[in-house]
């Protein structure tokens, strides 16, 4: 069991974690992870069709640049077309989410996060967690392990490592934890 711990905080340490609140469930599991197979198959819908959506979007904006002087205002149409289309899907992602199952996190990343909770958690147990993220920018779904769950002054601790997660959703909370962190680095600047 000890390696295995040493194994997760090694996962908990791969990507930069910021320190920002944002809304998850997490559900604690009976028994090991899924397999890649069983994974792919228990990812709710508006969590596909959000991914998909926004990979689209990257796609479409992508292509524009061959198009010439008309580029920048097909782009901007574009981009309005795929806001409206995100606050349509924050809608409905907003729908998954259970408030028996709600924390919010203290820090998150593309490897894990950490979040307070009344009760504790076990070290290795596995959770489903789904990850709200701030300003529309998405949501994602995935299985983690707790990597620890310590005392902690208004309760647990936990730590969950990211285990099963599709590749395009990792990359989401890199790039959105990159975003917090500038827009925390901007703040402070101005607050100077």
């Amino acid at each position: 069991m000890h390696s295995e711990l040493d194994e997760l905080a090694a996962d908990f340490q791969q990507y930069f974690k910021v320190e920002h609140a944002i809304v998850t469930n997490v559900v604690a599991k009976d028994g090991s992870l899924p397999t890649a197979a069983e994974f792919l198959a228990s990812i709710p819908e508006p969590f596909l069709l959000a991914g998909n959506v926004g990979q689209l979007n990257l796609n479409a904006l992508r292509s524009l640049q061959r198009v010439g002087d008309l580029a920048e205002e097909l782009a901007n149409y574009l981009q309005h077309q795929a806001k409206k289309l995100d606050l349509l899907l924050h809608y409905v992602l907003r729908q998954q989410d259970a408030a028996e199952n709600r924390f919010v996190t203290l820090s998150y990343g593309g490897a894990g996060m950490t979040f307070l909770a009344s009760i504790p958690f076990t070290p290795l147990q596995v959770v489903e967690v789904k990850l709200f993220l701030a300003d529309n920018a998405g949501a994602v779904f995935c299985f983690g392990q707790v990597l620890s769950s310590e005392p902690h002054t208004t309760g647990y601790l936990v730590k969950v490592v990211f285990r099963q997660m599709r590749e395009e959703d990792r990359e989401l909370l890199v790039r959105s934890s990159l975003q917090q962190q500038a827009r925390q680095l901007k703040l402070k600047a101005e607050q100077r």
